[in-house]
């Protein structure tokens, strides 16, 4: 495909996709949802410009396939010869089965080096993605155990790339895993309880429901993983108050009226019994 053919094919499929997510090497890098991105064809080169708050990306697409509401791009970091490939699904759930593959395998990996980092004292163990329908563990969850000793914890975290649905469950599934682990585990060493690993600003649900939890059950800890920035912050569950706020400008209802006079007028010619209501400045 040249240029042309190339920017028409990005142009149309990402002016229907709103929501889609870009996928490069297994991790979701951009959600468009909250991103920006523009498209030049300029100088026979098809170039994708994609940013957030958080990062800044160019990449040059060499080819492009639209298969089952995904966008496959091949495409060529600045400066690098050796081209990639980037997906760009429409849903996150309608990720083809490699890239959700892709996904997990290296969330298993980032895990697990932030585990090292943060739990020095303890050893990973049996950390796995795999299915184990006899126990209804599906591929959606990292599960393994952190061991010191004779005292371990049963280990479960979901990657950024799942649906809020997956990730609002794993706590669910992290009840379940204790209990495997607990089972597996008697009489050789006791395991005190949960660690669950979450994505970076997606804990709210789970931290309401943990903190109802029986403390003298098991020891329970959630932890927000950013993996992005390779950072851990471990969440607070008897913290439940409201301390989110935000300011915003008041609206002004006379100057809005006044801007819109004209409109308002034409419409309410057409709709002589509609209601006039200012929503915002």
């Amino acid at each position: 495909m040249n240029a042309d053919a190339l920017t028409h094919t990005l142009d149309e499929f990402l002016g229907e996709a709103a929501g889609a997510v870009v996928i490069e090497d297994g991790a979701v890098m951009f959600d468009l949802a909250q991103a920006k991105y523009s498209i030049s064809g300029e100088h026979n080169k098809c170039l994708l410009h994609l940013w957030s708050a958080e990062r800044n990306t160019v990449r040059r697409v060499l080819d492009a396939e639209v298969k089952s509401g995904t966008l496959r791009l091949a495409v060529q970091r600045l400066g690098q010869a050796q081209p990639t490939k980037i997906e760009i699904c429409r849903e996150r759930d309608r990720r083809s089965p490699t890239a959700k593959r892709a996904a997990r395998v290296a969330y298993e990996a980032r895990l697990k080096r932030a585990l090292e980092r943060h739990f020095p004292g303890f050893a990973i163990s049996h950390l796995t993605t795999r299915v184990d329908l006899e126990k209804s563990f599906g591929p959606i969850y990292a599960r393994g155990l952190l061991r010191q000793g004779q005292t371990a914890f049963a280990l479960l975290g979901v990657n950024a790339s799942e649906t809020q649905s997956s990730i609002d469950a794993a706590l669910t599934f992290g009840i379940l895993w204790l209990d495997v682990s607990r089972e597996s585990s008697a009489g050789k060493f006791l395991v005190e309880g949960l660690v669950l690993f979450v994505p970076a600003g997606s804990s709210s649900l789970v931290r309401e429901r943990m903190a109802n939890l029986n403390r003298a059950a098991a020891k329970w800890r959630l932890f927000e993983f950013d993996e992005r920035h390779d950072s851990v912050i471990e969440m607070d569950c008897t913290d439940r108050g409201n301390i989110a706020t935000r300011l915003v400008h008041t609206t002004n209802e006379t100057m809005a009226l006044e801007r819109f006079d004209e409109s308002i007028t034409r419409i309410q010619t057409i709709l002589q019994n509609c209601e006039v209501a200012v929503l915002s400045r």
